[in-house]
């Protein structure tokens, strides 16, 4: 029998329709790092009936709870899930547009071919008609009768880009922003040899900004299925719902967040998955050294760490069932709160602190133009804090703040995410 590593462990999970009921289809695997619990637990209380000597009576089973700590990366595509369970579904918006191109080392022969989203366009000698394209005197013609006969292309998976016609290659770029261009395929006849490189198998680089709101009056719950395959063993808690983000950021270190999780229940450990065949999210992480703290747009220097801790201050709805599950779970009124450890070099933040007013105060992580996290906290009060004198080199001094609904916009906190991802 074999034994069961960390390392072949599984997290499967999926949003679902009907609360406690997991759903059939629709799973992903999500990265997890150690420290993780996940699972229920029904604790035994000690029988404290007398009179029937010293040794005790049989103990009784007390209620099932499923609460856990998730250990997760924050990275650009699988933190979506995270996000979209503590704050809601979240208000999608394409911000750029996906691209491609189609290299030419030669001039393409005579039938060659390219296919253009579906549509196929034939390079002849002369005399083109319809999803024809003549071949020019040299390379640089033959690109921009190509690139204008996509142009004028009345077909509509065809129209849907713009086409450009360089010395050697076509470029392409999608005319709606966002994820949508992605599955605009590409491809490139070898025989007759065309001479053509297609950038890829569709274009590229189209992304979208998911946008989280806080104050959302219900939040959607989960189905996550703990997989040992090597036992085997799949526990499906179901009713999963966020309670709480945690993350710090620093210098160094790998970035992780602690997701608080406070579920239904779960069902017996089964011998086979109940997720099906889960799909994966690629895989970036955010590091800390592309990371950055500005307090109301400007940004703030001296940062040792910060520490942000979200909660939805989850409250169970613990009826009497024969089951002994809780009915729901239901958020309260959230909470935002974290620290800022500075090295000590200007009165800034203290006078901030002393005054009473508060400040806006944005958390960011940055890969590029399309891969972005930033977490902003629109009113941020701080505590005055003492400064500790520990020895002769610098001093760092711990504010500690706590976030309100400010007046503009009314609430509390925005998360906004920027990636591949067409919707969560």
């Amino acid at each position: 029998m074999a034994r069961q590593t960390g390392a072949l462990v599984a997290l499967n999970a999926a949003f679902e329709s009907v609360y406690g009921t997991p759903p059939g289809s629709g799973y992903r695997t999500l990265p997890f790092g150690p420290g993780t619990r996940i699972g229920a637990s029904r604790p035994l209380l000690e029988n404290e009936l007398l009179g029937f000597g010293r040794d005790p009576l049989a103990p009784v089973l007390d209620a099932v709870m499923a609460d856990g700590e998730i250990i997760v990366p924050m990275d650009v595509e699988s933190w979506g899930v995270w996000l979209k369970a503590a704050f809601g579904q979240a208000t999608v918006a394409g911000t750029i547009a996906a691209t491609g191109s189609i290299a030419f080392s030669a001039q393409p022969a005579v039938n060659s071919t390219v296919t253009i989203n579906g549509t196929v366009f034939t390079f002849v000698a002369s005399g083109a008609t319809g999803n024809q394209v003549n071949i020019g005197a040299g390379l640089a013609a033959t690109m921009t009768a190509l690139a204008t006969a996509l142009n004028a292309s009345a077909v509509p998976g065809v129209a849907a880009a713009t086409y450009t016609g360089l010395a050697a290659s076509l470029g392409i770029v999608h005319d709606t922003l966002g994820t949508a261009g992605n599955a605009f395929t590409l491809a490139a006849s070898t025989s007759p040899a065309s001479n053509a490189t297609v950038s890829g198998a569709t274009l590229t680089g189209g992304t979208n900004t998911h946008s989280h709101n806080s104050g959302a009056l219900a939040l959607p719950s989960l189905s996550i299925e703990a997989a040992y395959p090597q036992v085997p063993a799949f526990e499906m808690v179901r009713g999963c719902m966020v309670d709480s983000l945690r993350w710090t950021m620093r210098r160094d270190g790998l970035l992780t967040a602690r997701v608080g999780i406070m579920a239904q229940g779960a069902n017996a450990p089964a011998a086979s998955t109940g997720a099906g065949t889960p799909t994966s999210f690629n895989l970036q992480r955010f590091s800390p050294f592309n990371g950055a703290v500005t307090r109301n747009a400007v940004a703030l220097g001296n940062v040792v760490s910060a520490e942000v801790e979200y909660m939805n201050n989850l409250d169970r709805v613990e009826t009497i069932r024969a089951d002994g599950l809780v009915d729901g779970i239901d958020p309260s009124i959230a909470s935002l709160k974290g620290k800022l450890t500075m090295r000590f070099s200007d009165l800034d933040l203290f006078n901030q602190a002393i005054s009473g007013a508060p400040c806006e105060l944005v958390f960011s992580h940055t890969i590029g133009a399309g891969a972005a996290f930033t977490f902003t906290a629109h009113a941020v009060y701080l505590e005055r804090p003492s400064v500790p004198i520990q020895g002769p080199r610098g001093i760092d001094v711990d504010f500690d703040f706590i976030a309100a609904r400010a007046v503009s916009p009314a609430r509390l906190c925005t998360a906004v995410l920027t990636n591949g991802v067409a919707i969560y």
